[in-house]
């Protein structure tokens, strides 16, 4: 047995099989490990057999064994094995140890602190964005034990060496980001001036000081002055609303769902963005009276009752993703963190703004949705940087006027 540390969540998580409302055998690229390759040289179904030595090819140019091989996609994008019933027919017909390890663990994902392991689930999985975001008491957190042969590849890996403080930081970002004293975007706001700090100082500083930082960073949700002070932010819908416009161009160059497109032409409609970008701006003043008034009338109320969706959310990144350590700096990491956060509010007032509401399931479905496409499809969310990054929008300042309505 080997110790893990997972979220409470991962004992009520299940596979709901043909049940779900979407596929994880549809648009996305499967590689297959040189275990299982292997393994499928060697299956003797007939049906099974052929389907395998025509649809799964080697990856020639990957020298990894975790992607030695791929499964190819039909015309419409999905699955060779995939049945009529959105099952699996490997798993139907030769049994689950003969899935490869993306299929076996989806939508599991294990990352690795030093020598500890850590498992979470990623939220492009339907009934995993309901087991984790639903939570009303928000994420908790276990350490316990499984087999050591476990099945899983290791994405993100953390060198204790280089970030001895790791541990100190996350623990503290958790616990800031489910103080539920204020919202959601001003724990963000926090998060950001924190992280700041935290830039600023040497190593050897930061060691003495972090406690009192994080003392201190912590206390500044109960200051009502200093609160009002970070509501006094003024956001810019100009800029966010010119990010709605971006996607569509990003949509074009990218192998987006059914699914999510109904999402984003909900969102154009609903906030009357033009999605022809060869025709003249248009007022952009009608775009920001339609997003003010779906924030007023759907979306505030509805956060006021379930701000805990958008907090698991956060939380369930900074988690899976070691943040924040997962990129060059822990700004960057930041400012990767407030692009989803923006993106998802984006979807859900551009939603209600259509739809004349903001349910539950319609929340569920665009965080899902949304995730789906920028984890998969790293184009997408690497398009979005980019442009920001053109157009010099990649400060603390934007982030915060990001955030702020």
């Amino acid at each position: 047995m080997r110790p893990i540390l997972i979220p409470e969540y991962l004992e009520d998580f299940g596979c709901i099989g043909g049940a779900c409302e979407d596929t994880c055998c549809a648009g996305w690229n499967i590689t297959v490990d040189k275990k299982t390759y292997q393994n499928y040289r060697k299956v003797k179904h007939p049906e099974i057999s052929e389907k395998l030595q025509r649809y799964v090819k080697r990856n020639r140019k990957q020298q990894d064994d975790s992607s030695y091989a791929k499964l190819l996609l039909d015309e419409n994008k999905n699955c060779h094995m995939m049945l009529e019933d959105g099952l699996c027919g490997i798993h139907k017909e030769l049994g689950e140890q003969f899935l490869c390890n993306t299929c076996a663990m989806y939508p599991r994902q294990f990352t690795q602190v030093g020598s500890f392991i850590e498992k979470s689930l990623t939220l492009s999985c339907p009934e995993a964005a309901r087991v984790v975001l639903l939570r009303e008491d928000g994420l908790g957190f276990i350490e316990t034990e499984e087999p050591k042969e476990t099945r899983g590849l290791i994405g993100n890996k953390l060198d204790l060496n280089k970030h001895p403080l790791f541990w100190d930081i996350r623990i503290f970002i958790i616990e800031l980001m489910q103080n539920r004293t204020q919202p959601i975007e001003i724990r963000l706001i926090i998060l950001g001036l924190f992280i700041q700090k935290v830039e600023q100082l040497k190593q050897s500083d930061l060691e003495q000081q972090l406690p009192k930082i994080m003392e201190d960073y912590l206390n500044r949700l109960c200051n009502e002055e200093y609160i009002n002070s970070l509501k006094n932010i003024e956001g810019n819908l100009n800029f966010q609303l010119n990010l709605a416009r971006d996607l569509i161009r990003y949509r074009m160059s990218t192998e987006s769902s059914d699914k999510y497109l109904a999402i984003l032409y909900q969102l154009l409609d609903g906030l009357l963005l033009d999605e022809d970008d060869n025709k003249e701006v248009q007022d952009i003043n009608q775009s920001i009276a339609k997003y003010n008034q779906s924030y007023l009338e759907f979306y505030e109320p509805f956060m006021k009752k379930q701000g805990y969706i958008l907090e698991n959310y956060v939380v369930n990144y900074i988690f899976k993703n070691l943040f924040p350590f997962d990129y060059n700096t822990m700004f960057e990491s930041y400012m990767m963190l407030i692009i989803h956060f923006t993106l998802i509010k984006l979807h859900m007032i551009g939603m209600a703004a259509k739809q004349q509401k903001l349910t539950q399931d319609m929340v569920i479905e665009c965080i899902q949705q949304l995730v789906k496409t920028i984890e998969h499809h790293s184009s997408y969310l690497q398009g979005v940087r980019k442009g920001m990054e053109d157009s010099g929008y990649n400060t603390m300042g934007h982030m915060f006027v990001m955030i702020n309505n």
